[in-house]
């Protein structure tokens, strides 16, 4: 009889997401997240809570506000006089699609709902995200807050 793999229970602290997944001990780095997706969407917010921490700094605005002024003053020295041209380049435009497209109604056998599966069926085989390993029981369960 081969040998079960360990495997470690987690769940996805992507924001909303709570996702419960599995990785065999191997593979595990200390993974937070159930995708490639999630990590980036929380790795985003993160960014902006920080840029919006970083930006209510007075010095920060004040900065800003100097830049901003350099910027105005620069771009109306530069400005054009010249008239644009009024030949109108109708060629050169985007028209309508030639062919009409339409989303196709499910089909039958897509209309169907499937039943969940029990939890016996769920857990039955367990599959590791990053290696595709499969084994039957749980290691540990890890619960990060």
């Amino acid at each position: 009889m081969a040998r079960e793999v360990p495997f470690r229970q987690l769940f996805c602290r992507g924001g909303g997401c709570g996702l419960m997944f599995f990785i065999c001990r191997s593979c595990y780095r200390g993974q937070a997240y159930c995708s490639e997706r999630c990590r980036q969407e929380s790795r985003q917010e993160q960014r902006r809570k920080a840029n919006r921490r970083y930006q209510q700094d007075p010095e920060v605005r004040r900065d800003h506000r100097d830049r901003q002024r350099e910027y105005r003053k620069q771009f109306r020295e530069s400005r054009v006089t010249d008239q644009s041209s009024l030949v109108d380049c109708s060629w050169g435009s985007i028209c309508a699609p030639l062919v009409k497209t339409e989303a196709e109604p499910p089909s039958v056998e897509e209309q169907r709902v499937q039943p969940k599966a029990g939890w016996r069926e769920r857990f039955n085989q367990l599959v590791c995200i990053i290696c595709g390993r499969v084994g039957k029981f749980v290691a540990a369960l890890i619960r990060r807050e």
